[in-house]
């Protein structure tokens, strides 16, 4: 029995590993998408800046209004970018005196799937009560809820500023040819935004920015429902007169969802032809 407790004391500190890896792994792609919108978003703010600055109708005050805090946040972008392809990874290491001293993505990549594995060989052995796995499987389900509506605030973000470019773009297009006096720049300008705005617009149906972010929040809401459900045992719970039951329906009824979750997502990143002949 002292063998016992002492192997699952060594899980909830394998635990405890694993959920830091993932966050620090999470913080190191965070930063590498920063810098891959900073390295695109840059470029593109100077191009508009650009176009703006050959518009005849606008007065000198007012490109000097907008172009130069415009023009100085295209810079920020390109600091930004520069700064975090410098120094990529994770948080700086204890004790560390460059920015180079950081943990690469790689790095925390191996270090999850080898404490990943250490707690597979770990559970395997544990001769521990069912009802003790289940009930960390119920504890690591309010994470697996934050981690699921994380992924849906940022595909909504990606959704919300593609959707956001495709109707000012549109509107630019028509309004400067509406007012064309058939200058060269007019057109080069309503090429421009035309093929930016279609370069938007089939990011937005190739990726499905916002079904992936409706997807992943109802997923993460149906968990959250079954968690506060079991909890104070209302709905299918409180027909159910175990606690020890009660706890393996909420488990499986967990587990499908994160199933049927998979699926959609594998589903959505099939291409369009597959997905039609799916159906």
């Amino acid at each position: 029995m002292p063998e016992n407790g002492h192997q699952q004391e060594q899980l909830l500190v394998l635990n405890h590993e694993i959920r830091q890896t993932e966050h620090e792994l999470r913080y190191a792609q965070n930063r590498r998408r920063w810098s891959n919108l900073s390295m695109a978003f840059g470029p593109a703010l100077l191009a508009v800046l650009y176009a703006l600055y050959w518009l005849p109708w606008l007065s000198i005050f007012a490109k000097k209004v907008i172009l130069i805090p415009a023009a100085m946040i295209a810079l920020l972008f390109g600091v930004a970018a520069f700064w975090l392809k410098r120094y990529p990874g994770g948080h700086l290491l204890d004790e560390a005196i460059s920015q180079d001293q950081r943990h690469s993505e790689s790095d925390l990549e191996l270090k999850l799937a080898r404490l990943r594995d250490e707690r597979k060989l770990l559970v395997a052995n544990l001769e521990g009560d069912l009802k003790v796995r289940r009930v960390a499987y119920k504890e690591d389900a309010y994470s697996d809820i934050d981690q699921l509506r994380g992924e849906s605030r940022r595909y909504r973000l990606v959704n919300n500023m593609f959707q956001g470019f495709l109707i000012i773009g549109s509107l630019a297009a028509t309004g400067i040819a509406g007012i064309s006096d058939k200058m060269t720049w007019d057109r080069w300008t309503i090429l421009g935004l035309t093929f930016l705005v279609g370069t938007a617009s089939g990011f937005m149906g190739y990726y499905k920015y916002k079904e992936r972010s409706f997807y992943l929040q109802q997923t993460a809401d149906a968990i959250e429902a079954e968690w506060e459900a079991v909890e104070v045992g209302v709905g299918r719970y409180k027909r159910i007169p175990s606690e020890t039951e009660q706890l393996a329906e909420f488990v499986e009824e967990v587990h499908r969802l994160k199933s049927e979750q998979k699926k959609r997502q594998q589903n959505l990143e099939q291409p369009p032809e597959s997905r039609h002949q799916g159906d």
